[in-house]
């Protein structure tokens, strides 16, 4: 399952504050922008945003979006 940008912007996330949570974390922002990003990935920060995150993200695999 993969968590995209537009799961960021569900979760009402600032996309300049989350390029800096993901420079801080490792994770490749360019990449995420074009590709999205496995939804593990961002639950190993362990980070309650990111669950705010991959929540959305598995919701909408759920219904089928």
């Amino acid at each position: 399952m993969i968590a995209k940008v537009s799961h960021i912007r569900s979760a009402k996330i600032c996309l300049s504050g989350a390029r800096k949570w993901f420079k801080r974390h490792g994770i490749p922002w360019q990449d995420f922008l074009e590709n999205g990003v496995p939804v593990e990935t961002l639950e190993r920060t362990g980070d309650p945003m990111a669950f705010r995150v991959t929540t959305i993200a598995r919701k909408e695999a759920e219904n089928g979006q």
